[in-house]
């Protein structure tokens, strides 16, 4: 299948160089920004259409085919007098034939049809499956990349303001020179780790934007303040019964399943082909009869002497054989991407539980009352930049911690085909 997701972000990625500027912000939940995305993208759009297509397919195959019509009506008549002429002693004849399928042929291929439409529909269930996935991760990455933009910026704010005082201290000699400079190196370590931060948000907030076929406008995604309320963590089915329920619901699994079925179509066709079609119809001679005006009744077919269409057969019994054995493949895949998803996710979660998420709402608090401890000679600058650094490692990780568990939920989502972990966003 055609990666449509890269595909998408290349070709329409192009739309989006509008000066910021001109690009108003959007507030969007994982709820909303999903159904703006199954509305608006184009990608899913071109596919629908497809349905429509095979639908008239549908109708296309279960039309009788048309009767055939054949004319004929002498250069030269009896008299060798010519050309073409319409007198009484010129001849016309014609025929016309209607062609009858049989063995079920007929049935069998609007049975086709019908497949071909329900794969076409489990190819766009597929697709929209990758799409939803992909826009999740980018939701939750621009989430925490803003959350981490601000707590750079309320960093870099409160060094700036501790920069001003010690330069004047300095000024004054009540510092040494080594105090400001290293500070100052904190402060441009900041800046530097904070433009590159402002980079990825960028870029993350611009494939959002592709995803959602958002022009003027920039997504902003709604994402709790606290950290503990991210899911709904209940506990998980046990692995059978995830087995069973991605059966169910994955859409390439489906389409696995129903391409054995049109397999065994295909073999039902083939078998009746075996069997010849018959034309019946009636022909009209007007003078080169054994009488004038003569009326017959003409049956024709194909006599199978030489293809009696083993070959077809044989091809389509392999087709099915090997239709079952791409979904035993994936059904043993699945199994053991369900086992590891579980890991993984058992993994997140208990070091979502281990991390404390409380000092973040703290941090100003703590900050003010470091800078204070500072001023007041309680610590020296090491201890000092060492907080700081320290703190924000601290922050950034449990960050960190809350993504993965996030993605862990979203990836186990994505196997099982269902929206087992639900999101509070």
């Amino acid at each position: 299948m055609v990666n449509y997701i890269s595909l998408i972000l290349i070709s329409v990625g192009l739309l989006l160089f509008t000066p910021a500027h001109a690009q108003d912000t959007l507030r969007l939940s994982l709820e909303e920004s999903e159904s703006l995305f199954l509305q608006n993208n184009l990608t899913l759009m071109a596919e629908r259409i497809d349905l429509d297509i095979k639908d008239l397919q549908i109708q296309i195959e279960r039309l009788w085919d048309n009767p055939e019509f054949e004319l004929e009506h002498q250069i030269f008549n009896r008299s060798g007098r010519g050309p073409i002429g319409f007198t009484s002693e010129d001849n016309t004849a014609f025929g016309i034939e209607q062609l009858f399928v049989t063995a079920g042929k007929r049935n069998h291929r609007i049975q086709l049809a019908e497949l071909d439409r329900l794969m076409t529909e489990q190819e766009l269930g597929q697709l929209i499956r990758e799409f939803q996935k992909t826009l999740r991760e980018e939701f939750i990455r621009l989430a925490f990349l803003n959350r981490m933009e601000g707590l750079y910026q309320q960093q870099i704010d409160a060094l700036d303001q501790i920069l001003v005082s010690f330069e004047e201290q300095l000024e004054e000699g009540n510092i040494p020179r080594i105090e400001v400079i290293r500070l100052r190196a904190l402060v441009i370590e900041l800046e530097k780790e904070y433009s590159e931060l402002i980079g990825e948000q960028q870029q993350a907030r611009k494939d959002l934007s592709v995803l959602l076929q958002l022009e003027n406008q920039l997504p902003e995604p709604i994402f709790p303040e606290d950290l503990d309320d991210l899911l709904e963590l209940n506990e998980l089915p046990d692995t059978d019964e995830l087995f069973g329920l991605a059966l169910e619901s994955r859409a390439d699994l489906r389409l696995a399943q129903s391409s054995i079925n049109y397999a065994e179509r295909s073999l039902m066709l083939e078998r009746a082909n075996r069997w010849p079609d018959v034309g019946i119809g009636i022909v009209y001679d007007r003078l080169d009869g054994f009488i004038d005006n003569y009326f017959g009744i003409t049956f024709s077919t194909e006599l199978p002497l030489w293809n009696r269409n083993h070959q077809n057969i044989q091809i389509a019994s392999h087709q099915i054989r090997q239709s079952e054995l791409h979904l035993n493949q994936k059904q043993q895949e699945l199994l053991m991407e369900i086992q590891s998803a579980i890991q993984r996710y058992e993994r997140a979660i208990r070091l979502f539980e281990r991390a404390d998420l409380t000092f973040e709402q703290e941090f100003g608090s703590i900050l003010e009352a470091v800078n204070i401890q500072y001023r007041q000679g309680d610590i020296r600058l090491i201890e000092f930049i060492d907080f700081y650094e320290s703190f924000r490692e601290g922050i950034i990780r449990n960050y960190e911690i809350s993504e993965e568990l996030l993605k862990s939920a979203e990836e186990l989502n994505f196997i099982i085909g269902n929206d087992i972990i639900q999101f509070n966003f």
